[in-house]
């Protein structure tokens, strides 16, 4: 069996960066990482790592400052960096789809969600008319848990909670039956109840459709109730991936093994200080010479200052780029 053509989506040596008044912001450094079909893969590190940034080229919806200077985007074989603005128009939605933290950003104050649904559906399936694009819609909001949809199609998003925008998010996301949907860190601005809600919500329709699903976050508890496989990014790096079982029982850069250590546990004393990572994230502007996470790193030894790791395979779909190893 060709394992290449399990493979829906490869990024290779995607490298991004922004023109500001300081200089250069090296905000992605050649990363690369796979989709398979059917699989959940995790994107993970702290924030402004340039997990959110990598994707957000791959679906070409950076500004106008920003600039892929490397890399390609395979979708099924095909480099989505080189699409043309109309073939982009019809990629994403039917191809790829994408839910956001904010969904009150992405959802127009002006128009009903009803029109927002169906417009969506007819921009990609001129055939349709506006009935059953209407009774679609109708249907997906009821797959994601929305009660009284014929009532909620005539309402505008300001009429709708935080949860329950997101949840119009995903729906508008899956009208079109994407083989991939990103989440770009969908459950950022819940509280914990519906961030719950909505990562089950996910779990059962990626499930239910067979689709892939890239996740990024920050919380390694999302990725161990979701994931499949992990890729872990450090200042645009990306240093370890692996199975997620591997990555939570047998991390081998001392990045991960630093986030892994932040995760909550129940059993902590009640007066202990929560855990972190020793210094401030890498400046993009002047990444350090060397490995990336070594100005930080309590294991650093003088060649990690000097020169990046290569990237050292563990076992089977496990890797990492650590001197030590």
């Amino acid at each position: 069996m060709d394992i290449s053509s399990d493979i829906l989506l490869e990024v290779r040596d995607l490298d991004v960066s922004f023109q500001s008044r300081q200089g250069e912001v090296r905000a992605v450094n050649g990363i690369s990482y796979f989709v398979r079909r059917g699989e959940v893969l995790g994107l993970v590190g702290e924030s402004g790592g340039g997990k959110s940034v990598g994707v957000h080229a791959v679906m070409s919806l950076l500004g106008t400052s920003a600039r892929i200077n490397a890399g390609s985007a395979l979708f099924e074989g095909r480099d989505i960096l080189r699409l043309t603005r109309r073939e982009l128009a019809s990629f994403r939605g039917r191809e790829v789809s994408m839910i956001f933290q904010n969904p009150s950003s992405y959802l127009d104050p002006v128009f009903t969600i009803g029109r927002q649904m169906v417009e969506t559906v007819r921009a990609h399936d001129k055939g349709i008319s506006k009935e059953s694009a209407r009774a679609l819609s109708e249907d997906m909001l009821r797959s994601v848990g929305i009660r009284d949809p014929e009532r909620r199609m005539r309402q505008y998003p300001f009429e709708f909670s935080g949860g329950m925008s997101q949840r119009v998010m995903i729906a508008i996301a899956l009208l079109c039956k994407p083989k991939l949907l990103i989440a770009d860190e969908p459950t950022t601005a819940l509280d914990v109840t519906t961030q719950a809600q909505i990562i089950q919500l996910l779990k059962e329709l990626q499930e239910q459709s067979g689709m892939a699903m890239l996740y990024i976050t920050h919380n390694f508890g999302i990725v161990a109730e979701l994931c499949d496989r992990v890729s872990v990014i450090c200042g645009g790096y990306i240093v370890e991936q692996g199975l997620t079982d591997d990555i939570f029982y047998h991390a081998a850069h001392p990045y991960t093994q630093a986030l892994l250590k932040l995760i909550p546990r129940i059993d902590s004393p009640k007066n202990e200080t929560p855990p972190s990572i020793e210094g401030p994230p890498v400046e993009s502007v002047t990444l350090p010479k060397g490995c990336i996470f070594h100005p930080r790193c309590p294991c650093c030894m003088d060649v990690c200052r000097q020169n990046a790791p290569p990237q050292t395979a563990l076992e089977q779909d496990h890797s990492a780029s650590c001197w030590l190893l």
